[in-house]
């Protein structure tokens, strides 16, 4: 290594560029990476560690130099609205600011990818090389990875509140899942999360940081804005290195090997502006940026009334000792309700459209103000909110570059296709038939005061506070939808496999440049995008040369 000219590049210190970074170190390890981050080595405030105050980490003055916000722009398809997508920026990425679940996918996501190189059977050594989970010897999972993977603890997921959820769901005819990371999602269960005694795993200190004494000849070089990738002279082909923007000044950092670890939207933007894209100046690539892949969520909030206090996560008067005693116990021994973000789901399938495995999921959150920055929907109140997520959308939307200012434009494309509402309206039906009032339920655990049995929810007498209106027709729910649904944070596809990248996420057409995170993805899956992208991370750099 001589200055700034590296044998190898990696490109963002997200989850699949870390993965990347210490996978080549382990390989090559008298090589010199360099693992390049525009954010900087501050240690993230409170609000992005404790589980607990996800919802407001968006929201929070703290949390804003961790942060890129991006635009969308207005969409005829959401009734003119535009939406809002968060990325981490710092050691870590958007692991910084995303919601911990543990998410592989499943076995017909990778078959949907058409390539025997990339299926469940092959990328499971790398889920479980990655994972440390506490569900110790348990089949399919690994102990000795860098992440710790670990269950909802049972004082939470055994709260009244995820307790009638998942009678509901039995009542409902659904089975319960030992296990979402096996190969099929399907049923009721807990999440398992990336949360390590009671805060959000740091993935660059489990990752890289603790083991720094193994990698010596790994570099991180933060605060360093790559602006594009630079080409040879004699072969406008062969990537040379990058340029970048470090306090102020512009260099250049020299490698003939480089993986894109940007994400869904960075990614396919720098690719972008290096002259790779549609009638680009290097290489024509027409669908780099094409085919984003983006899932459609809906919340809907529910209040409890009658002064009932379940004990939940709820910000309101009557349960306001609750919490501060949580809050006490958090800071003690970091257990409690602040110790856990996402804990109850359900994975059903979509009838009107004839799926052949769980499209949808319906997550309970035992609170209602995960929409804090809507003041409307979030005012003191006893509640829980349940989320429902379509996961595999027919609509597509793509990343591109302004023209006039090169600014990143992002058009979700979310509920263009007919189908994805109708799946989104059939996923609000299963949440009415688990909780409403009027649900025909019958629980073989409640019983009414005329010994009749009824659903889990009734003794609640729970009262839909969000949408105000009702949903009783399909064009109710798709106007409902237009106006409030929110994309999926998880994105995948702009830089898709076969389309952009080949079977080793080499760049067609480029010679040294792979992309490696969730941006190859080509199809919809119901996987987290950090948890695959590190595993695809994980696998890229033992196919690199």
């Amino acid at each position: 290594m001589k200055g700034n000219v590296f044998d190898f590049l990696v490109l963002g210190a997200g989850a699949a560029g870390c993965t990347v970074a210490r996978g080549l170190a382990a390989k090559y390890p008298d090589a010199s990476i360099a693992l390049l981050e525009v954010g900087s080595r501050r240690y993230p405030p409170s609000v992005m560690r404790i589980p607990f105050l996800q919802p407001f980490i968006t929201r929070s003055r703290a949390s804003m130099g961790f942060l890129h916000r991006y635009n969308g722009i207005p969409e005829e398809n959401l009734g003119g609205r535009s939406l809002t997508y968060y990325r981490g920026r710092g050691l870590g990425g958007s692991t910084l600011c995303n919601d911990m679940t543990y998410r592989r996918g499943t076995t017909d996501d990778f078959a949907a990818w058409g390539d025997d190189a990339w299926t469940f059977e092959t990328m499971l050594p790398f889920f479980t090389s990655l994972e440390r989970n506490t569900r110790l010897r348990a089949p399919m999972h690994g102990e000795d990875g860098p992440l710790v993977v670990s269950d909802v603890a049972r004082s939470n997921l055994d709260s009244e509140l995820n307790v009638r959820f998942f009678e509901a769901c039995e009542a409902a005819g659904l089975r319960p899942s030992e296990d979402l990371n096996r190969g099929l999602a399907d049923g009721f269960t807990g999440y398992q999360s990336l949360i390590d005694h009671g805060a959000r795993v740091d993935w660059f200190d489990a990752g890289i940081e603790k083991h720094r004494h193994l990698t010596p000849r790994l570099r991180v070089l933060v605060d360093a804005q790559v602006e594009r990738i630079t080409f040879g002279e004699p072969h406008p082909r062969e990537v040379t290195g990058v340029e970048v923007l470090r306090g102020g000044t512009r260099e250049k950092i020299e490698s003939k090997r480089m993986v894109v670890c940007l994400g869904t939207i960075g990614s396919p933007a720098l690719l972008l502006r290096s002259g790779i894209g549609p009638q680009g100046a290097v290489l024509d690539l027409p669908d780099v940026g094409q085919n984003l892949i983006q899932g459609c969520t809906a919340d809907l909030i529910f209040r409890i009334r009658g002064g009932r206090n379940v004990r939940s996560k709820s910000l309101s008067w009557n349960n306001l000792p609750y919490l501060w005693g949580q809050w006490k116990e958090y800071n003690e021994d970091r257990t409690g309700i602040f110790a856990s973000f996402a804990e109850a789901v359900a994975y059903v399938r979509s009838q009107s459209t004839q799926q052949a495995a769980a499209d949808l999921s319906i997550a309970l959150f035992r609170t209602p103000q995960l929409g804090w920055q809507d003041w409307s929907r979030s005012y003191p109140r006893e509640g829980f909110t349940l989320r429902v997520t379509h996961h595999y959308p027919q609509s597509r939307g793509e990343v591109s570059l302004n023209p006039t200012t090169g600014q990143i434009q992002i058009r979700s494309g979310m509920l263009r296709e007919k189908h994805d509402v109708l799946c989104m309206d059939e996923g609000i039906q299963w949440v009415g038939l688990l909780v409403s009032k009027d649900s025909n339920l019958r629980s073989v655990y409640h019983t009414n005061n005329h010994d009749n049995h009824v659903s889990p929810f009734t003794a609640l007498d729970v009262q839909l506070d969000h949408p105000s209106q009702d949903m009783n027709t399909q064009k109710k729910v798709a106007a409902f939808l237009a106006r409030f649904s929110n994309g999926c944070d998880d994105l995948f596809g702009t830089c898709a496999l076969h389309r952009v990248v080949d079977s080793k996420m080499k760049v067609l057409g480029v010679e040294g440049l792979w992309v490696a995170d969730a941006s190859v993805v080509p199809q919809p899956t119901m996987a987290s995008s950090s948890i695959l992208g590190a595993s695809i991370g994980a696998r890229v750099a033992t196919l690199m040369s």
